[in-house]
């Protein structure tokens, strides 16, 4: 007995310190898990104080990138799309380029361009800046630009090839005709893109030029790290502009300011030295697919209104000066009797990770003098849309009419003329007026028939015969002639593309069309008469190339 007592005695101590253990380790990962939480409070404050946030940033020489190239440095903490953050680096620059003897080169300084330096001039009466890049690397050819020509004598120069030393030679002229080159080294060795830094490029045969500008790749649908990138007309690449996530769908330019979306929350107001200046947020809304201006400059964007169980279907308007979010049409508002036959998708993967009803799928917004022109890739119909910030109200619908059999709204598709087959799955409507009464429709005609929300629609009775996102035969550029007036349209160009069943893109640039084959990963440009110039391929992050569309960047980063 006296054993089996000391031997319960022993059990009853080993369990109080058993029990002790555990309660010693609850209570520090309590504390652990409440220090989590100050820090994480205290880190959130700090990072919207402006008095931490300078004593977190600084500019330093970096012998690395070569000589007398300075860099910021900032608490690791800090994302560049902070704007007090930005703010800081303004005044911070300004301080230290103060007293420059000629010249300063900063690489990269607000973040946002990462093949990228910026030069700060002492003379304020510059007449004009150009500049060359040059690189190490074999095949790649210089790079050349006039800048347009800042007050602040303040310079981004974009281009510069990563992973290789970068020759860069500044040609400044002052308004007196006096002249000054200035010859530094960018050295990029140790600056990696997650961009492909050259696509593969296959000539055609029109003998015709490209037009100038680069080309911009607006959603590479990473897994790892999102980017807007610009490429050259020989597939190099000249920009890579970091992004929070999801896409930038459109670059847009107003005044001397660029925007871009960065996530499915925010888009960006950039100016031509590479601050961000301002960051508009879409409030109970997540954007997809598009936007553009209002007559007044603010932002109209589809989107999904988080509050209720369909999605695609919403256009709000964000406010330029106060950034105040306004919905101005929910679609379902006008299509409900039509949204009640609709099936919700649950098989179908959704790259964006909504679960709400996609009975309409909108891809593409055009303005035009009040009212608006969306594509639907859902229902395979271009819509307008009069009175967009008034009374919003449905004018027309183009679309094959067997779609809307049966439906309230087969009175208000416009009569097919002529015998073509209709579009399907269309995304890029682009508007370009001839009259009063007549305008084009440009866009991609994805020929993919394909309605999740109306699984029992058969397409191929329309002449519809591709319904995999990713294989099928042909794709198209459609141009369209509308008429308001006797509420017809008809196919009056087109011609032939790469097939992409869900993205892609077309643009009227100059007398040459760019295209986007997107999930077949190839953009092109085609002179007037739809020859080839010249073709690029992309390796693809995921599974698509979303969306190229070309700029010039005229008047805002060169002259």
């Amino acid at each position: 007995m006296k054993y089996i007592k000391n031997g319960l005695t022993v059990i009853k101590n080993n369990y109080k310190k058993i029990l002790l253990g555990f309660l010693i380790i609850i209570i520090a990962f309590v504390l652990v898990e409440t220090l989590d939480i100050l820090n994480k409070q205290k880190l959130k404050a700090n990072l919207k104080n402006e008095s931490w946030l300078r004593n977190n940033v600084a500019i330093t020489k970096d012998e690395s990138l070569g000589d007398n190239i300075y860099k910021v440095i900032k608490n690791e903490n800090i994302t560049i799309y902070n704007v007090k953050f930005q703010k800081i680096v303004d005044e911070k620059i300004d301080l230290f380029t103060r007293d420059n003897d000629d010249i300063i080169v900063i690489y990269n300084p607000y973040g946002t361009n990462n093949l990228s330096v910026n030069v700060y001039f002492k003379d304020e009466d510059i007449k004009e800046v150009k500049y060359k890049i040059k690189t190490d690397k074999q095949n790649i050819k210089d790079f050349e630009r006039t800048l347009v020509n800042n007050d602040n004598s303040s310079y981004e120069l974009i281009g510069l090839f990563p992973g290789y030393n970068n020759e860069v030679i500044v040609t400044k002229t002052l308004n007196d005709g006096s002249r000054k080159d200035y010859t530094f080294n960018v050295d990029l060795s140790n600056i990696k893109t997650y961009a492909e830094t050259k696509l593969k490029t296959e000539n055609g045969t029109s003998k015709e030029s490209l037009t100038d500008g680069l080309y911009s790749m607006l959603g590479n649908d990473s897994d790892d790290k999102d980017y807007l990138a610009l490429y050259d007309n020989d597939g190099v690449i000249r920009s890579e502009i970091p992004i929070i996530g999801y896409r930038a769908h459109a670059i847009l330019f107003n005044e001397d300011k660029m925007y871009f979306s960065i996530s499915q929350t925010k888009i960006a107001e950039m100016n031509n030295l590479g601050r961000i200046t301002k960051i508009y947020k879409t409030g109970d809304y997540q954007l997809h697919h598009d936007y553009t201006f209002d007559k007044d400059g603010n932002l109209l964007v589809l989107a999904n209104n988080t509050k209720k169980e369909t999605e695609e279907d919403t256009i709000i308007k964000i406010d330029k000066k106060t950034g105040k979010v306004t919905e101005l049409l929910d679609f379902e508002d006008i299509f409900k009797d039509y949204v009640d036959t609709c099936t919700l998708d649950t098989k179908s993967a959704r790259d964006e990770g909504e679960d709400g009803l996609d009975w309409l799928h909108l891809n593409s917004i055009e303005y035009v003098d009040g009212d608006v022109i969306v594509s639907s890739r859902e229902t395979s119909s271009i819509i307008k849309i009069s009175n967009i910030e008034d009374k919003p109200k449905l004018e027309y619908i183009l679309s094959n009419d067997k779609f809307w059999q049966e439906t309230d709204f087969e009175d208000y598709v416009y009569q097919k003329k002529g015998d073509f087959l209709i579009h399907a799955g269309q995304h890029s409507v682009r508007y370009s007026k001839i009259n009063e009464d007549e305008y084009y429709l440009t866009f991609f005609n994805n020929n993919y028939g394909v309605s999740n929300s109306q699984p029992d629609f058969d397409y191929s009775t329309l002449g519809i015969k591709n319904n995999n996102p990713f294989k099928g035969d042909k794709s198209y550029y459609y141009v369209y002639k509308v008429s308001e007036k006797d509420k017809t349209f008809e196919l009056v160009s087109s011609f032939d593309l790469e097939y992409s069943g869900i993205v892609s893109s077309v643009q009227n640039i100059g007398d040459n069309i760019v295209t986007d084959s997107g999930t077949a990963g190839v953009f092109a440009e085609y002179d007037k008469d739809y020859n080839l110039i010249r073709k690029y391929k992309a390796k693809m992050n995921k599974y698509m190339v979303y969306r190229v569309l070309k700029y010039d960047f005229n008047n805002f980063w060169f002259k």
